[in-house]
């Protein structure tokens, strides 16, 4: 992971303090990298918490960056509309439908989405185009695979089929709501893209983010960039809130990274020159 830069936002939505959005920008190396995807670009949107604490221009603001930066892909990881919602039938499959993506968009589902009704979720999922995948694994029409895993606390996570299909020779990006995937990942060259942490949503000095995902969410992961083996995991902070409608001292996110072949692959040969034939003389007319 390397070239990192941020851009910082402040969004006034209505509060004493407008509320702070980082776009984070990275490059990512890829074993194995589908020559076509060279230097293509995908966006993780994660915990957008829709219909708590009146977060509708942040949201907005996010969809433009997105669909500005003109990325190949698009991956949700995770809680769409926030389980105290009180509108019943937020209009979050139009929002979703609205981003843009050259070669596609992709979801797994989070806790939220359980605990508002899986079928629903999919239901918003399906209507905007957005493609799910649960317990799954995909290899698409570039080459490059892609993964999705249910939610680890209330669903039905399958690890085996998730895994099954995954080549050992190729850097798949899985999509995980729960950061803790990375245990179960067995060291495999997967890049998992997760939330669920909010970053801690508070970061204290008493008590710590480390310590506040620990004891709410059983999660030792908090933000950015984890590896073990060669597997690697980035935890995204998420878009919305939930629990307390604000941050301290942790600007919400969207992540944008570069995909790049990784140093150690062979170099792509160069193409054959074909020597035109020679001319006869008698060529037809």
């Amino acid at each position: 992971m390397s070239k990192h830069s941020t851009k910082k936002l402040a969004i006034e939505v209505g509060h004493e303090e407008p509320y702070h959005v980082e776009i984070v920008h990275q490059e990512v190396t890829i074993k194995g990298l589908p020559e076509d995807l060279h230097g293509a670009t995908f966006a993780q949107v994660s915990d957008i918490h829709a219909g708590y604490a009146n977060l509708e221009r942040v949201y907005e603001e996010a969809l433009a960056h997105v669909n500005e930066s003109d990325p190949d892909f698009i991956f949700f990881t995770g809680d769409y509309i926030d389980k105290r919602a009180t509108v019943q039938n937020y209009p979050m499959a139009e929002f979703l439908a609205r981003f843009r993506a050259k070669r596609g968009v992709f979801a797994c589902y989070g806790n939220h989405d359980h605990l508002r009704g899986k079928p629903g979720t999919r239901k918003i999922l399906d209507k905007a185009g957005v493609r799910v995948l649960d317990n799954e694994s995909i290899r698409h029409e570039t080459g490059l695979w892609i993964a999705g895993i249910d939610d680890m606390h209330e669903g039905q996570p399958d690890y085996a089929r998730t895994f099954a299909d995954l080549p050992a020779d190729q850097t798949s990006i899985v999509l995980s709501h729960n950061p803790r995937l990375i245990e179960k990942a067995k060291g495999r060259d997967v890049l998992i893209l997760s939330g669920h942490t909010h970053g801690a949503q508070f970061r204290l000095k008493f008590p710590p983010p480390l310590l506040i995902c620990v004891a709410h969410l059983r999660c030792w992961q908090v933000a950015g960039w984890y590896r073990r083996g060669a597997s690697r995991l980035y935890v995204n902070r998420g878009l919305g809130v939930t629990g307390k409608p604000f941050r301290i001292d942790c600007p919400a996110e969207i992540s944008l990274f570069r995909m790049v072949p990784d140093p150690s692959d062979p170099a792509p040969r160069p193409a054959r020159r074909i020597e035109p034939a020679a001319q006869s003389g008698t060529g037809r007319t």
